[in-house]
């Protein structure tokens, strides 16, 4: 049987239940890739951090979750560009952006600011 381990250091929101740690320790999150949402608006409901140990690597990982869904990423860029806006009130979700480094690409949580439409 392959080895499976994963430990969850992190968990707010959605990703604080007992169902997704049990799902998440199984194997069973179905998480796209960050790459599927680049360009996509999304409502962040959580996030898990994890390490994973398997037969061939071990590796830290990001669950978030959306209203459509998983998605993971081990960029910390992205982690440190969301947790600096997540939770504020003024903030109704966040845009997917791939960014151009210096080692490459990686990915970035952008802000989109609540519209007050009932201005008179």
């Amino acid at each position: 049987m392959k080895k499976y381990e994963l430990t969850i250091k992190e968990a707010t929101g959605s990703c604080n239940t007992e169902l997704f740690k049990k799902m998440a320790k199984k194997g069973d999150i179905s998480a796209s890739k960050i790459s599927d949402f680049v360009g996509k608006v999304v409502r962040i409901t959580g996030y898990a951090k994890a390490h994973i140990e398997t037969d061939e690597k071990e590796f830290d990982i990001t669950y978030y979750a959306t209203d459509d869904g998983y998605f993971s990423t081990g960029s910390e860029y992205f982690n440190e560009s969301l947790l600096d806006y997540l939770g504020d009130a003024d903030v109704e979700a966040f845009k997917i952006l791939k960014v151009k480094t210096k080692k490459g690409f990686t990915y970035k949580a952008s802000p989109i600011i609540k519209s007050d439409n009932n201005e008179e």
